[in-house]
């Protein structure tokens, strides 16, 4: 084949494979299936031919095609001719006839009959089909329809018929659930799925005939006006159309390559850049045909087979021309799903190619395929002049310009990052390069606590005065005090001498925040509050390590609201148990809400505090608390204090009389954590027997309130013997109607209660009575179930399963 190439290697080798001089007329067709070869002519005859392939000495493969039979199909020409291998059979297509022969003996099979579909202008084979059988698409003459039918071994099936189509097809292409035909002057794709059929691209009949192939992969080739178009099962197009120098009569397919015959040549182009990529003249094909790659060329005189050089060979001399796109695209089409061997083949083309992109400066490409072949590192470095060395704490590399020294340090890194090997020394060259090349993510590098030389990385951080990555490379490496001291030092420096990427204050707090180490927290607490006592604060409440709290409270010193905030995380959050505490945090609310310094909006929240610690702990000194209270405004605390002490009458007689808050009152008896009615009774006697005269009226009105409030609850009974007699009844309705309904409730609840308890006391009596009246064998061979010895006598006691023991084994169970 003299290949007109268009890139630097041939991609097939044109091979005569079989001289001859036919007596069976002109060639008008070809079809291939494994390693037989049928060719229908103009006669009405179809000759069978068996392709064999042996291995010459030098190693190279060489192919031959031999006559075997042939069988009379027609008596006109045959134009299409269909191979079934797995029922045997060739279908043939004759000027609208279709008959049917046994592919290997050729002799014509007459069991199809009237199965055989009359008036056929073309047929096409399912390439998508899973069937045993053959599957068909059909097109009739003069007929808007296409027939679907299944050929087995004995007649034809019709499946579906395709009806109200746009035009009558000239030819079709079945595809899974699509159809794709070609009417006088455009291609349209039916769906069968959905039956709507959508109209594709048109072309010009005088100078193009319609023509289809499937290609692989859902891709199938239409014929255009001097293009080739590559659509997918919808009709989308999924591809660069095809330039045709000569518009082809024959398309086969050998992947990645689609191949166009036409009268005087022979067209390869490649399907992934749609380039022409090699052309050679060629004259007089009758028909063409393509099988697993191969390609079969017929003409009046021979036949030829298109025969795919190997891929790995074409890609060796495409990186030895220097085409490396070229070469990895042809690589990975062709070699990407391929065998262990094949793998193995296309990783040393990747390794190879990837050192051809180093050597150009294209380091991009170099990074994927490193990736891809998994390079050790070692063998990239081995690509640079010298070996990058740890030098007094510099990192060089000879005999590379600067600009490009440090274009190879970020691929270098780029692909250390990716490669996953991490070794010390390796990690530790990989630390200063990024130190080198891009600072500011040393401390992202820094935090992945990889493996490095210490004593090496320390001195490049202080030699180059990155003192605040120091402190994290200290603090990765566990080394919290030494971070926390060089941190120090930096935080006593002057701004302007600090290093500018140290936050602040803030990282000591969070390094020992996130260790959590008592021992580098209590060494440094003093001088945090001195620098910071707020966020010095929120390391203390928030770290989980046991701390001295009474040697903290001591620091805090001067700082009530701090130390509040401190008790409160104590006694509160983490419900410390200690009575001094809970004593020591009351005792600072009443400093604080005393203290005339304390604005009216914080003293209100304060006091809202400090009741509900009063009133929901039980650890702190009451007597205390409430010698400071007493003497003061706080009538509230000081009633909640008389509650502790368990002195309620005096607690509410201080709310209603003194605070003269009815409501708080109230409150307070139904916040009491027990005695909820006893407490209403009392709050309700203090209403009742008011000794003031001018509160008398208004707790008679509050008491009424009180009663018909349906949140308050009482001992009905006790309530009625204290009410005065005169109140009408309609003057306290609720409350009547309330306890009447409680005492009505009570006492259907109590039937119930006691109905059900006798019920289950029948049944357990009867129980009883089933089971001393059940009869109980005793023999020989009877044992007791506990001491494991036979019975002298009838005397025994049976258990509820079954078991029997002596009377006096069941005692000691019992």
């Amino acid at each position: 084949m003299q290949a007109r190439a268009r890139q630097a290697v041939k991609a097939f080798d044109l091979l005569p494979v079989l001289d001859y001089k036919s007596p069976s007329g002109t060639p008008t067709c070809l079809t291939v299936a494994g390693n037989d070869v049928y060719v229908g002519y103009s006669t009405g005859h179809v000759r069978h031919f068996l392709v064999s392939s042996s291995t010459s000495a030098s190693g190279r493969t060489k192919y031959q095609v031999r006559y075997l039979d042939e069988m009379i199909g027609s008596k006109k020409s045959i134009t299409k001719i269909l191979v079934a291998p797995t029922i045997a059979r060739i279908i043939g297509l004759a000027e609208n006839q279709v008959f049917v022969g046994d592919m290997f003996s050729m002799v014509g099979a007459q069991s199809y009959g009237r199965s055989t579909p009359k008036n056929v202008t073309f047929i096409s084979v399912n390439e998508a089909s899973t069937s045993y059988d053959l599957e068909i698409a059909v097109c009739q003459a003069r007929k808007k329809s296409v027939l679907l039918m299944m050929v087995t071994s004995e007649r034809f099936i019709t499946k579906q018929e395709i009806g109200n189509l746009q035009a009558v097809p000239q030819k079709v292409l079945w595809h899974g659930s699509v159809l794709l035909l070609a009417y006088e002057g455009y291609y349209s794709v039916y769906n069968l799925m959905s039956r709507t059929e959508l109209e594709l691209f048109p072309y010009n009949t005088t100078t193009t005939s319609p023509l289809m192939k499937t290609l692989g992969e859902g891709e199938i080739y239409m014929n255009g006006d001097g293009l080739g178009m590559i659509v997918n099962e919808s009709g989308d197009v999924c591809r660069a159309p095809i330039a045709w120098v000569n518009q082809p009569k024959f398309v086969c397919y050998s992947k990645p390559y689609i191949i166009g015959i036409s009268q005087t040549s022979i067209q390869v182009y490649s399907l992934l850049d749609q380039q022409l990529k090699q052309k050679s003249g060629f004259n007089d094909a009758s028909s063409a045909a393509d099988f697993n790659g191969n390609v079969f060329i017929v003409t009046e005189e021979q036949i030829y087979m298109l025969l795919p050089v190997p891929a790995e060979e074409q890609v060796e001399r495409l990186l030895d021309s220097g085409n490396l796109d070229q070469a990895m695209a042809l690589a990975e089409e062709t070699l990407g799903n391929m065998t262990r061997s094949k793998s193995s083949r296309l990783k040393a083309l990747r390794q190879r190619a990837a050192n051809m992109y180093w050597t150009r400066g294209e380091l991009e490409e170099a990074f994927s395929l490193f990736t891809q072949t998994q390079t050790p590192p070692a063998d990239i470095y081995s690509l640079y002049d010298t070996l990058f060395r740890d030098t007094t704490c510099e990192i060089s590399v000879a005999g590379l310009p600067e600009e490009k020294r440090q274009e190879y340090h970020v691929f270098l890194l780029q692909y250390l990052s990716k490669s996953g090997i991490r070794t010390e020394e390796l990690n530790t060259i990989e630390f200063k390069l990024v130190a080198l090349t891009d600072p500011d993510k040393i401390t992202d590098f820094v935090k992945e606590k990889r493996s490095m030389d210490m004593k090496s990385v320390v001195s490049f951080l202080k030699n180059h005065g990155f003192l605040y990555l120091l402190g994290e490379y200290y603090a990765s490496c566990g080394f919290v005090q030494e971070a926390v001291e060089q941190w120090r030092e930096l935080e006593e420096m002057k701004a302007e001498s600090r290093d500018p990427r140290y936050p602040g204050l803030g990282c000591i707090v969070s390094l020992l925040l996130d260790t959590n180490i008592q021992a580098v927290i209590m060494s440094n607490v003093e001088w945090l509050i001195s620098r910071d006592p707020d966020k010095t604060l929120n390391l203390l409440i928030s770290t989980t390590a046991e701390l001295n709290n009474d040697h903290i409270l001591s620091l805090l010193g001067e700082r009530p609201l701090h130390i509040i905030a401190f008790l409160e995380e104590l006694v509160i959050n983490r419900g410390t148990e200690a009575n001094r505490y809970h004593t020591q945090l009351a005792q600072q609310y009443l400093s604080l809400l005393l203290s005339p310094q304390t604005s009216r909006t914080r003293a209100l929240h304060i006091r809202k505090k400090l009741q509900a610690h009063l009133l929901t702990s039980d650890k702190y000194a009451v007597s205390l608390i409430l010698n400071k209270i007493q003497g003061t405004v706080l009538k509230k605390e000081l009633a909640i204090l008389y509650g502790k002490l368990q002195e309620h009458e005096k607690a509410l007689k201080v709310l209603v009389y003194d605070v003269h808050d009815v409501r708080s009152a109230e409150e307070y008896c139904r916040e009491w954590p027990s005695g909820r009615k006893e407490l209403h009774l009392l709050l309700l006697k203090i209403y009742l027997n008011c000794t003031q005269p001018d509160l008398r009226d208004t707790l008679l009105e509050r008491a009424v309130e009180f009663l018909n409030d349906r949140s308050s609850v009482f001992n009905y009974s006790e309530v009625y013997k204290i009410i005065p007699q005169d109140w009408p009844i309609a003057l306290i309705e609720p409350f009547v109607y309330r306890s009447l309904g409680c005492q009505a409730h009570h006492y259907r609840t109590s039937r119930i209660i006691k109905g059900l308890s006798e019920l289950e006391w029948a049944r357990m009596r009867a129980d009883r009575v089933s089971f001393t009246k059940r009869l109980v064998k005793i023999t020989s061979g009877t044992y007791c179930a506990f001491c494991f010895h036979p019975f002298s006598d009838s005397n025994c006691s049976v258990a509820t399963s079954g078991e029997v023991y002596h009377t006096q084994c069941i005692s000691q169970i019992t």
